[in-house]
């Protein structure tokens, strides 16, 4: 009698028994069961559906390859597991459908016991795409391979499919995730690169990341219905020629989360590396609430929007108020972009408590004063608080960002021109809300009290 072969057999048998088991599938998945929970690591190179009556951990990087699928239906929970910082990686031609509802979302979270949790506890989502990214190769690879080799190589070269699909994100929340795998190459809570228009992304919230929130590299991706809650760092964050378009976007900061060791903003957009082609970040928004620090905020808050080095923007009907320091801010290059008609700000409402526009950097053209007339010029209009936007509730844990109806924001968005002509709805507010609270359902502010430190 074979007594190795003997012992083995005994031992799944006892396993069986107590509900344990252990498996990997063909699309080279290791996955361990106890009792409706699973832990997934490695690779899914086929189709691969998860169950919602099952708690999930993702342990390492799990990749996604070209040619496989990862389906999560409503109400599934997904916990990143902190000692690897694991991460969920869809690669170059993989996709993903996170198939919440308002009702039961997704919930990526961390592993840790409620109370315990914290933001960097796992590493967070990044899809990848084919379409197109301004480096001289029309490719680029997630801060430069840190991931490792082959990992997270994104757009589609000479060739890009600007509506490439990637898959589909919506009624998703991230929570906890954002991890700095070295000095200034992280992972953040959702980032999106080279990611075509047929992806399909919308109400989707990053909470309590440990670096930026949205990042946008390069791509060509849309986006309704996004929210940013007490990261870190920044809360949208675009580079490497991204120029989709984004509605309904909110944005809320807490005074005493923010970057150590950067700056934490409401947007930033910078191409940090050289153009290519002329092609230059121009990303259109409209219909965003931001909520900042405050004047109290800790000193490494910094502007509501800056407006940065090798970028373009269209940034229409939208409320910035609450920034520790200014408003809006833009360097000499976007300014003299604004003044060339290739970037647009206008129909917002903007308080900051430093300035409400200011110029950042070297500058030796523009002043302050032609920044103002410029921004006065586009039905931009400045309150002098927080409460004079009429938002109904900016307290930081129950945020109610629809309109009183005596709201300035009432009747001051404008779709004119060919940016914001098609792709949006047409509504006749600024900020993210009218009346209706659109996250109101699925989104979570309170993770002292609610399910979503339950899990």
């Amino acid at each position: 009698m074979d007594f190795k072969k003997s012992k083995n057999f005994a031992f799944a048998v006892m396993l069986a028994a107590l509900g344990f088991g252990s498996c990997k599938d063909d699309n080279n998945v290791e996955e361990t069961i106890v009792k409706g929970n699973a832990t997934i690591s490695g690779e899914i190179r086929g189709s691969r559906t998860l169950s919602a009556d099952t708690v999930y951990t993702l342990s390492g990087y799990v990749r996604v390859l070209s040619g496989g699928s990862l389906t999560i239906p409503a109400g599934t929970v997904i916990k990143g597991q902190t000692s690897t910082k694991a991460a969920l990686i869809i690669e170059r031609g993989g996709k993903i459908f996170a198939n919440g509802t308002e009702a039961r979302p997704v919930v990526f979270t961390s592993e840790k016991a409620v109370g315990e949790r914290k933001p960097g506890d796992w590493a967070g989502i990044i899809i990848c795409g084919n379409s197109k990214v301004n480096t001289a190769t029309g490719t680029a690879q997630y801060e430069s391979g840190v991931l490792g080799t082959e990992v997270a190589v994104y757009g589609g070269g000479a060739n890009p499919n600007l509506a490439d699909n990637s898959g589909v994100f919506k009624y998703v929340r991230i929570e906890f995730a954002g991890y700095a795998i070295q000095t200034d190459k992280e992972i953040n809570g959702l980032t999106l690169c080279g990611v075509g228009s047929g992806t399909e992304v919308h109400h989707v919230q990053v909470s309590y990341g440990g670096d930026d929130a949205f990042e946008f590299f390069g791509g060509t991706v849309n986006a309704k219905y996004l929210i940013a809650y007490s990261n870190v760092d920044d809360d949208f964050d675009m580079d490497q020629g991204y120029d989709g378009k984004l509605q309904y976007g909110v944005s809320i900061k807490d005074p005493n989360i923010y970057d150590a060791a950067g700056t934490s903003r409401g947007i930033e957009l910078e191409n940090k590396a050289a153009v290519a082609n002329n092609f230059y970040s121009r990303p259109v928004l409209s219909n965003f609430t931001f909520i900042g620090p405050g004047v109290d905020g800790n000193v490494k808050h910094g502007a509501t929007v800056h407006l940065g080095l090798n970028s373009r923007i269209v940034l229409a009907n939208s409320i910035f108020v609450g920034a520790r320091t200014n408003g809006i801010e833009v360097v000499e290059d976007v300014a003299a972009s604004l003044s060339a008609n290739t970037s647009s700000v206008s129909n917002n409402i903007v308080f900051g408590n430093a300035a409400n526009y200011a110029l950042s950097g070297t500058v030796t053209t523009y002043t302050v004063q032609t920044l103002t007339n410029y921004f006065a010029g586009k039905n931009n209009a400045v309150v002098t608080n927080v409460a004079g936007a009429g938002i109904t509730s900016a307290t930081l844990n129950n945020p109610v960002l629809t309109l009183t109806s005596g709201s300035v924001a009432n009747g001051k968005a404008s779709f004119a021109g060919t940016d914001l002509a098609s792709g949006f709805d047409v509504v006749t507010y600024a900020g993210a809300m009218g009346t209706s609270n659109w996250a109101q359902g699925w989104s979570d502010f309170n993770f002292s009290k609610t399910a979503s430190g339950g899990y």
